[in-house]
């Protein structure tokens, strides 16, 4: 790259940076938290936010595995196999991070709910 081009970027990411730090955080309204299933079922509390993220686990774990054995989607290019293995480990994490935090729904675990889903914008 071409210093200027990097010089660029560097200056992107720290203005990025401190607004970031000077910015204050937007506060989450805490009944937010009271839309989550409160039932427990075998076990697991609101349990029906828990469970309904295992279809998102499963596609994602399929779609990786098809990518990778047998070139299932007949891809052609390197790029088109690693960014449909992105997507599909993207669709799994949002499983991971939805069943976290509908675990035991607060401020601190959500963003682990909201992170998987920003990957797809």
């Amino acid at each position: 790259m071409r210093k200027r081009t990097v010089l660029a970027w560097v200056v992107a990411v720290v203005c990025f940076v401190v607004l970031m730090i000077v910015t204050p955080a937007i506060p989450q309204s805490q009944e937010y938290h009271d839309f989550a299933d409160q039932r427990t079922f075998f076990g697991i509390p609101n349990a029906l936010n828990v469970i309904s993220n295992f279809p998102f686990m499963i596609i994602g774990l399929i779609g990786v595995i098809l990518c990778h054995h047998g070139n299932y989607f007949k891809l052609s290019l390197q790029g088109e196999l690693w960014g449909w293995t992105c997507f599909y480990v993207g669709v799994a994490a949002v499983a991971v991070g939805s069943s976290y935090y509908h675990l035991k729904p607060d401020d601190a675990r959500l963003v682990w709910d909201r992170l998987p889903v920003s990957s797809f914008r």
